[in-house]
């Protein structure tokens, strides 16, 4: 089974939102096309409290216009992001956690310390039929009460590795794969992703049981070359195992 391949958008609106708000430009529907037409399977958007990049009416236009792919929504567990996403009912909802200073989403939710707020969430979300994953560290006793909660899904955090040289890197990755094996036997959906790119994917693609990627730094930075529609298509390539320069 192949891969899906879930592309995070959230840095198409990061260009835009440089001109606080008064451009409209680049546009996150042509966005989601163009990822559509390069291979992806599914778009992803963190709505982050501050609105630093994806905004509301781009959950909105996502949601809206469908399209032929998935749209999982990455979002903290707070009682604004679950009412808008009881709003809107993407596909897949991704519960993570937020802190306002970060650069970017720096680790796994800790659903032992979180279990009650994150419980709260995830049967609200399982009573309007939707399916909800948890972004969490490669860890058993996180992963057990994952399984506890009565998820779909675990997306495991790829940034330690994705971030990590050598036989470090090795390392990380093997014990990606045990969590792997750890997710898949607790009954739940294996997905991975952060800062994954078109080398250190290659490693990751090996993880058993996989179901899922989500990738989206590299590749708008890549797009900035090449364009978004060739960037996806690249990167699909690779996950399909096909040879630099050649159609997927």
């Amino acid at each position: 089974m192949a891969v899906r391949l879930g592309i995070n958008i959230d840095h198409v609106a990061t260009l835009r939102q440089l001109r606080a708000g008064t451009v409209d430009y680049p546009n996150i529907i042509e966005a989601r096309n163009l990822a559509v037409r390069g291979g992806a399977d599914q778009i992803t958007i963190h709505l982050r409290g501050d609105r630093r990049h994806i905004q509301e009416r781009d959950l909105s236009d996502l949601a809206r216009e469908r399209g032929p792919t998935l749209l999982n929504l990455e979002m903290a567990p707070t009682s604004e992001m679950v009412k808008l996403a009881l709003l809107y009912k993407p596909d897949y909802v991704c519960i993570v956690p937020e802190k306002r200073e970060e650069l970017t989403t720096e680790g796994g939710i800790d659903v032992i310390a979180n279990k009650v707020l994150i419980e709260g969430c995830v049967n609200q979300f399982k009573r309007a039929k939707m399916k909800v994953s948890l972004f969490i560290e490669c860890n058993s006793d996180q992963i057990k009460t994952s399984r506890d909660l009565g998820v779909e899904a675990v997306e495991l955090h790829t940034g330690k590795y994705s971030l990590a040289k050598g036989d470090e890197r090795k390392k990380l990755a093997d014990h990606l794969f045990k969590g792997g094996e750890l997710v898949h036997q607790a009954g739940l959906k294996v997905h991975a992703g952060h800062g994954l790119d078109y080398e250190n994917v290659k490693a990751i693609l090996k993880m058993p049981y996989l179901e899922e990627l989500n990738i989206g730094h590299s590749i708008v930075c890549r797009a900035v070359m090449v364009g978004l529609y060739q960037a996806v298509k690249e990167m699909r390539s690779i996950m399909n195992g096909v040879p630099a320069g050649q159609d997927p």
